[in-house]
């Protein structure tokens, strides 16, 4: 649970010192995959989204200052139309070192987080260490 924990942390981090780089990738490609929901954070002047899309994969993309960047790719298991329990698997996470993604550890890679209506929390390690995204 302390990935997502750090995952946030990056995130933030990536954002202030990336406002400036990055690029969003505009091709539309009819292979791509659908987004069955959209979840979403404001905090300080960024926004943080995550997509669900039909493939059964996620991506989580941090805005700020115009400028959108991944954070972190995976895939994951359960409804998110629902409420419940979502499992979600880090594939991909953002390394600063590099300014781009890389392989998720495995001792990081899993998580989980819940739906209560139109609420997504990602569960941390405690209470505090949650994050919660409101739905789009």
């Amino acid at each position: 649970m302390r990935k997502f924990a750090k995952i946030s942390a990056v995130l933030a981090a990536m954002v202030l010192a990336l406002a400036f780089v990055g690029c969003k990738d505009d091709d539309d490609d009819d292979d791509d995959p659908s987004v069955v929901t959209a979840w979403y954070s404001a905090e300080d002047g960024a926004t943080e989204t995550v997509y669900f899309y039909d493939d059964s994969t996620f991506k989580l993309e941090a805005t700020m200052n115009k400028v959108t960047m991944v954070g972190a790719t995976g895939t994951y298991s359960g409804d998110t139309t629902k409420d419940g329990k979502i499992k979600m698997t880090i594939k991909k996470i953002f390394d600063e070192k590099t300014n781009g993604l890389v392989d998720c550890p495995a001792s990081e890679a899993e998580g989980y987080a819940t739906i209560n209506g139109t609420v997504l929390t990602l569960l941390g390690d405690t209470e505090e260490d949650n994050e919660v995204f409101i739905k789009k």
